[in-house]
C-alpha cells in the first residue's frame, strides 16, 4: 500500500477555456438546425420500425403547437405539463410552448400499478407546484388525466396532443408570438423526491445551451455523428444529453422507447450496427442488462466498430460491469475505450464532468479502511476484496464549470480528501421553484452543494456516495452502493434492484445494516438460500453482516425516474412495515382512477 501524498494541492478544479454559444436560446438553435442541416430524428417504434422526422418538420411541428397554444390562451411564462411518450410530438410540443413563450414541465408516465399511489401524489402535487396553465398528454393515459380532474387550476387544461395537430390554426389568424430572451425559462425539471415532494430545478435556455455546449465540446461532437438513446425524454439525459445536444451540434439521433430497450436490448446495439452509430447514452445498468440479456448467438450479427464514446452516468458506475460489457462484445468491433463515466445532476441542467477523451475510463483501487474510516483516498495494491474498493473516475469541469470537495464547514479540502462535492457553472440553476428554503440549503455561497461525497485525485474527479445515504456502522462509514452491488452478485437476485440503508436499533444503541433485494424466487428454500448466500457475501467483502435481509417481489424498491434506487422512501416504506400493503393498495388506486377516468369521459371534460 502506497503512503498519502503529502500535497497540499487543494481539491478545486476548473475549466478556464474560453467558448462561444453557436445560439442565445433553443428557438434559435432549432431554426438554425432547420435552415442548415434537415435530416435529423429517426423514431424507433415497439417493433424496431423507423420514422424519420426532419428538423424543419420539427420547426414547422412547433410552430403550430405555439399558434394553437397562443389561441388557446397560453400567455408569456405559463407553464405547461407534458405527459408524453418519445416521439416526434413530444418534440413538437416542448418546442412548441418554447415559441408561445410558455415553460415546458415535462412528467414521466406511470410504471405500472406499482407505487401508483405516491405516483399519483407526486404528480398532482408537480402540477399544482409550477401553477401548470395545461397539461398535454396523449389518449391512453385517460386514466391518469381523469384522477387529476379536481385540481382547480386544469379542470379546463387537458389537451391531447392529437388534438392540437388535428386543429391547425388557420394561417389568417396567428397571432403575433412573444420574444424569447436567453434568461427566461426554458424547462422546469422535478426531482424525484426521495426526501420529501418533487422540487422543480428552474433551467432557462442560457443554461441548457452553456451545458450542451460543454458536452459538445468534451466529447468532439462533429456533423458526421450519429447518436442513439432510448432514454425517455421527458428525464434531463434524454431530453437535453440526447435531444437538444444532437439538435445543436447538428447531428442525427435515433431515439428509441425505453419498454423497446427493456423488452429487446437486442434492438439498442442492433440500431447502433444498423445506422453506424458513433455515440450512444445509458445509465450502468443498460449495460448490465445487455450482458445478460443478450444472447451470444445473437452477438455474431453486430457490427459495434462505429461506436466511438459509449457514455455512462446516472448512477454508480461499476468496474466489472464495464468489463464484462468489453469481452462480450468486443468482437463485434468494440473499442476498448469507449467507455466515457460521466456525472451531472438536473440542479446543473446536466453534465458537471467529463474524462479526457486521451483517457476515457480511469479505474483506481484504494483501500477500503483509510476510506471508510479515515475517508482518505488511500492507493492499495491488494487483490483482497475486504481490503480494497475500485473507483473510476468521472473526469474534469467542463468549459466554464468548477468544483471543489469541502467539509462539513465548506472549507476546501485538498486532494484525496473525501467531502461533499460541490459545483459552480453558467449551468447552474437560480433555485427550486416557488421554494426558497430548499433553494437555500442547496445554493450558498455561488455553489451547488449537491449531497454527493467525493474526492479529487490528479485533477480528477471520483466519487464515493451521498452524504444522506451514508451508513455508519462500528465506526466504519459505509457506501450503499457497495452492499448493493455484493447482494445483486447472489444468483436470484435481481440486478440492481436492492437498496441498502441504516436503521436505528434503540435495543443495541447502534446502528443495524438493512438489505432489501427483489427476487421473482418463490420457493420458501430458495428464498432461505438466497438470504444465507447473501449474507455471507456481504460478510466476506465487507467485514459487515447485514442485520436483516428481506426478499420482495419484482418492482417492490422504488425508483427514480432515470433508475436510481430511492434508498431513503425505501427505508421509509420499510419503517412503516409496508412493504407486503403497496401492491393491493395501488391495486385498489388503479381501479378507483379508472372508474373515475369513465365517468369524465363521459362528460368530455379532457378537452374543452
Amino acid at each position: 500500500m502506497k503512503a498519502v501524498s503529502q500535497t497540499k494541492k487543494l481539491a478545486h478544479q476548473k475549466n478556464i477555456e474560453q467558448y462561444e454559444l453557436k445560439a442565445n436560446t433553443l428557438n434559435e438553435a432549432l431554426v438554425n438546425r432547420a435552415a442548415g442541416r434537415p435530416d435529423f430524428l429517426t423514431f424507433m417504434d415497439l417493433k424496431n420500425r423507423p420514422t424519420t422526422v426532419s428538423a424543419p418538420e420539427v420547426l414547422a411541428g412547433a410552430k403550430a403547437v405555439a399558434q394553437y397554444l397562443a389561441v388557446r390562451g397560453l400567455e408569456k411564462d405559463d407553464k405547461v405539463v407534458i405527459m408524453l411518450p418519445t416521439g416526434p410530438n413530444f418534440a413538437y410540443v416542448y418546442f412548441g410552448i418554447l415559441f408561445a413563450g410558455g415553460v415546458p414541465v415535462p412528467v414521466s408516465q406511470p410504471a405500472g400499478t406499482n407505487n401508483l399511489a405516491k405516483y399519483l401524489d407526486n404528480l398532482t402535487h408537480i402540477i399544482q407546484d409550477c401553477e401548470a396553465k395545461y397539461f398535454i398528454t396523449y389518449e391512453k393515459i385517460k386514466v391518469i388525466a381523469a384522477s387529476l380532474m379536481n385540481i382547480s387550476n386544469l379542470v379546463k387544461g387537458f389537451i391531447f396532443d392529437d388534438e392540437i395537430l388535428a386543429n391547425a390554426v388557420p394561417a389568417e389568424q396567428y397571432r403575433r408570438l412573444p420574444e424569447v430572451n436567453p434568461d427566461d425559462l426554458a424547462l422546469i425539471q422535478y426531482t424525484s423526491g426521495t426526501t420529501g415532494k418533487p422540487k422543480g430545478v428552474m433551467l432557462s435556455h442560457r443554461n441548457l445551451l452553456h451545458n450542451i455546449h460543454g458536452i459538445g465540446l468534451a466529447s468532439e461532437m462533429r456533423p458526421d455523428d450519429v447518436g442513439i438513446s432510448w432514454l425517455p425524454m421527458y428525464h434531463d439525459m434524454g431530453l437535453i444529453g440526447g435531444f437538444l445536444s444532437t439538435l445543436y451540434w447538428g447531428l442525427t439521433m435515433v431515439l428509441m422507447l425505453p419498454e423497446a430497450f427493456i423488452f429487446r436490448p437486442f434492438w439498442w446495439l442492433e440500431n447502433i450496427s444498423r445506422y453506424r452509430v458513433t455515440m450512444g447514452v445509458a445509465p450502468n445498468f443498460g449495460y448490465h442488462y445487455c450482458v445478460t440479456r443478450i444472447d451470444n448467438a445473437d452477438v455474431v450479427r453486430l457490427d459495434l466498430s462505429s461506436w466511438r464514446l459509449a457514455l455512462n452516468g446516472a448512477e454508480p458506475i461499476d468496474r466489472s460491469t464495464l468489463t464484462k460489457f468489453l469481452e462480450k462484445f468486443r468482437p463485434c468491433g468494440l473499442r476498448d475505450d469507449i467507455f466515457l463515466p460521466v456525472y451531472g445532476m438536473a440542479e446543473n441542467s446536466l453534465a458537471a464532468t467529463f474524462p479526457s477523451l486521451l483517457q476515457t475510463t480511469v479505474v483506481r483501487r484504494f483501500s477500503r479502511a483509510k476510506l471508510e474510516e479515515q475517508l482518505l483516498a488511500v492507493d492499495s495494491t491488494s487483490e483482497n476484496s475486504k481490503e480494497y474498493i475500485d473507483l473510476v473516475s468521472v473526469g474534469y469541469p467542463l468549459v466554464g464549470q468548477e468544483i471543489r470537495i469541502a467539509d462539513e464547514a465548506g472549507a476546501t479540502l485538498h486532494e484525496r480528501e473525501v467531502g461533499e462535492i460541490l459545483v459552480k457553472s453558467p449551468s447552474m440553476t437560480t433555485g427550486y421553484y416557488k421554494n426558497r428554503e430548499a433553494s437555500k440549503q442547496t445554493l450558498k455561497g455561488g455553489w451547488l452543494h449537491t449531497g454527493d461525497m467525493g474526492f479529487v485525485l490528479d485533477g480528477m474527479l471520483f466519487i464515493s456516495g451521498r452524504k444522506k445515504e451514508m451508513i455508519i456502522k462500528r465506526g466504519k462509514n459505509i457506501y450503499p452502493y457497495d452492499v448493493e452491488r455484493i447482494a445483486s452478485t447472489v444468483k436470484g437476485v435481481r440486478l440492481g434492484c436492492c437498496a441498502a440503508f441504516d436503521v436505528h436499533n434503540e435495543g443495541q444503541g447502534t446502528e443495524d445494516l438493512v438489505l432489501v433485494c427483489e427476487t421473482t424466487e418463490k420457493s420458501r428454500d430458495e428464498m432461505e438460500r438466497i438470504r444465507k448466500e447473501i449474507h455471507a457475501e456481504v460478510l466476506a467483502r465487507l467485514g459487515i453482516a447485514p442485520d436483516d435481509i428481506m426478499l420482495v417481489p419484482k418492482g417492490t424498491i422504488p425508483k427514480t425516474t432515470s433508475g436510481k434506487t430511492q434508498r431513503i422512501l425505501c427505508k421509509k416504506i420499510y419503517l412503516e412495515d409496508n412493504f407486503l400493503e403497496n401492491k393491493s393498495r395501488n391495486m385498489m388506486v388503479l381501479a378507483r382512477t379508472f372508474l373515475m377516468s369513465h365517468f369524465h369521459l363521459f362528460r368530455r371534460r379532457f378537452t374543452r
